[in-house]
């Protein structure tokens, strides 16, 4: 009898689906990959040894021989998981990789008597691939931004801070080190939701700087731009009209 969990995908523990197999010889689904490993970077991990790959030989190869003896004995469970990946896909179209830089400036105050340390806390937004910017025609991320919330120690007065203009940073003197919520809100009509994060302030030499990829939902922000590019244009024709 043919045992099903060796053909399992360790990632999302389905059948495989366009199985690929790395030079470790682990196999996974092409769609669980391309999730988990990104190919901007020169070299990749093997999700389950974490043996590192050189990133020579471009995208991965579907191994067809385990495909088709997959699609002989597992047909049933094969096209239900193949199902469920298009859905899946379908629904992370929608969706963006952002990067979101965060984290703080750091100097020391030697004629100070107790608050020495003058910090800058600080948060940026970054595409990912170039494609994404370009499908968004342009747009800068920081722009995307209504506000983003410093949630400092109670010690401080007043022990929460609103930035709504970039650059999004607060700067403050002190004493010690402590954690700081974040919280990055979007303006209204681009229907995101908010972004949180925390991070523990470092006292030295200048300071550090963190990331974090965050998934925003692009097709709402396509959505609003073809919206106001349309307005754009009524708004010139309305003027023609008006000089005729």
């Amino acid at each position: 009898m043919i045992s099903k969990d060796n053909y399992t995908c360790p990632i999302c523990l389905g059948i495989f689906v366009d199985p690929c197999k790395l030079p470790c010889n682990h196999t996974f689904c092409l769609p669980c990959l391309l999730e988990l490993v990104d190919f901007n970077f020169i070299q990749y991990k093997c999700p389950m040894c974490r043996n590192e790959f050189m990133n020579n030989n471009g995208p991965f190869k579907i191994d067809q021989e385990i495909q088709t003896f997959i699609q002989t004995h597992f047909k049933e469970e094969f096209e239900k998981r193949q199902q469920e990946i298009m859905i899946s896909q379908k629904e992370k179209q929608k969706e963006m990789k952002i990067r979101v830089n965060y984290g703080n400036t750091y100097d020391y105050i030697e004629e100070e008597k107790n608050n020495k340390h003058l910090w800058s806390v600080y948060v940026t937004l970054d595409y990912i691939n170039q494609y994404d910017q370009t499908t968004l025609n342009q747009i800068k991320l920081i722009d995307l931004i209504d506000s983003v919330t410093f949630y400092l120690d109670e010690t401080f007065y007043p022990d929460f801070v609103v930035v709504r203009h970039p650059p999004f940073k607060i700067t403050r003197k002190g004493w010690d080190v402590f954690s700081i919520p974040i919280e990055i809100t979007f303006k209204k009509q681009y229907e995101l939701n908010p972004i949180k994060l925390e991070h523990h302030l470092v006292f030295q030499q200048n300071g550090i700087l963190k990331c974090q990829i965050s998934k925003i939902n692009a097709e709402n922000i396509k959505k609003q731009l073809d919206f106001q590019n349309q307005q754009k244009q009524n708004a010139v024709q309305n003027k023609k009209v008006w000089k005729i």
